[in-house]
């Protein structure tokens, strides 16, 4: 069996996975359930989790040596981008890339294959508490206010995280710390002694959380990894995740573009639809070359986290390259759609309110366009 008829049978597959997300997607989450839920404490819905389970897709990505399908980031990207059309609120990245991929990275030990079976299962939705600038304006993967150090009773967590998602309902928590002068990522449950967790709503009406940890004691085999191995793992999995995120963005992109192209050829003003206006079709030229570029960039990152060979700091550059290409195109996306709406595009009524509001938070999410092009001249400077 030769490898392009391996790569056109996975081709199929993919197809055919995406068309059952979307049929899936439309019919079990309208834009309706997204708007009902917005306010709600946790901002997703449990029950609507445990579908996703029963669909096989929160073990997507992990191997099935852990329980999981083993498939690729091409498959996960195909339920990524379905979801995100309909706007569901599920913390599908932020828990089934982040961190159930940290998670795996640190190899399998007892905890991770608990920890991973149990996301399989749909019972454990799992956060990643790393950053520690409110702003959230920095990326930068090493902790330094979070400290794990030895006591003669164990390893006490001390510090405090921001922008942690999903927020509230979160089961528990890959934790990266200063131990020493080494990174070190832990995994603390919600509801330990010492862990109190500040839900922050978000323009999308889902929620991240600020963490504290205040002297929380954590034992030996809560550890996932220290040193260089938890540094890699952590990376890998958020360049994997910045990938993802623009997946997303992507998809955001596309539900605004063709909604405002509709409102174009259907809005009658002076007697002919505003779509016919040159001005207006010009600027619409300009918003579909902005999603093509995207869409061409994204593909190349989707590829090279398949690879298995791929060189880190490879990996790295391109990540941060698409998440700030991403988040730059999604944001004009968003500003031009409601200006070529007009009156109507600011009203909460609109749908096109609820894909703006979740590109405003995704284009922020793990760092802007901005923080990306810094970490990506940061990368460049090291391969020289």
């Amino acid at each position: 069996m030769t490898s392009d008829y391996l790569d056109t049978e996975r081709q199929d597959n993919m197809r055919m996975l995406a068309e059952s997300a979307q049929t899936f997607a439309i019919k079990v989450s309208p834009l309706t359930r997204a708007r009902g839920l917005r306010g709600s404490a946790s901002g997703f819905d449990r029950d609507f989790w445990g579908k996703l389970a029963e669909q096989g897709w929160t073990g997507l990505l992990i191997p099935e040596v852990f329980s999981g399908y083993g498939q690729g980031f091409g498959e996960m990207a195909a339920v990524v981008s379905a979801l995100a059309t309909q706007v569901a609120p599920e913390p599908v990245v932020p828990a089934l890339v982040f961190a159930s991929r940290v998670i795996e990275n640190t190899g399998n030990g007892d905890l991770q294959q608990q920890l991973l079976a149990s996301i399989v299962a749909g019972e454990l939705i799992p956060g990643v508490a790393w950053q520690e600038e409110l702003a959230g304006l920095q990326v930068n993967l090493m902790a330094n206010a979070v400290v794990a150090a030895p006591t003669n009773s164990g390893i006490q967590l001390t510090g405090e995280k921001h922008h942690v998602r999903p927020g509230a309902d979160c089961d528990g928590f890959v934790v990266t710390a200063k131990q020493g002068n080494d990174l070190s990522l832990w995994w603390v449950p919600a509801n330990a002694a010492g862990v109190k967790v500040k839900s922050v709503a978000l323009a999308d009406d889902t929620s991240e959380a600020s963490v504290h940890f205040n002297g929380v004691m954590l034992d030996e085999s809560q550890c996932l990894a220290q040193g260089d191995a938890a540094m890699v793992a952590f990376t890998r999995a958020y360049d994997e995740a910045l990938v993802m995120t623009s997946v997303e963005l992507l998809a955001l992109q596309k539900a605004m573009l063709n909604m405002t192209l509709e409102y174009l050829r259907t809005r009658v003003q002076f007697g002919k639809p505003i779509g016919s206006f040159q001005a207006l079709q010009h600027r619409a030229v300009d918003l579909l070359i902005q999603q093509e570029l995207t869409s061409s960039v994204l593909s190349q990152a989707l590829v090279m986290l398949d690879d298995g060979d791929t060189n880190a700091l490879e990996r790295s550059a391109m990540a941060s390259r698409i998440k700030a290409r991403a988040s730059d195109a999604g944001l004009l996306l968003a500003r031009e759609s409601i200006q070529l709406h007009g009156a109507i595009g600011f009203t909460d009524e609109y749908d096109l309110g609820l894909y703006v509001q979740r590109a405003l938070v995704l284009s922020a999410w793990l760092g802007n366009g901005l923080a990306q092009r810094r970490r990506y001249a940061l990368i460049a400077s090291l391969s020289i």
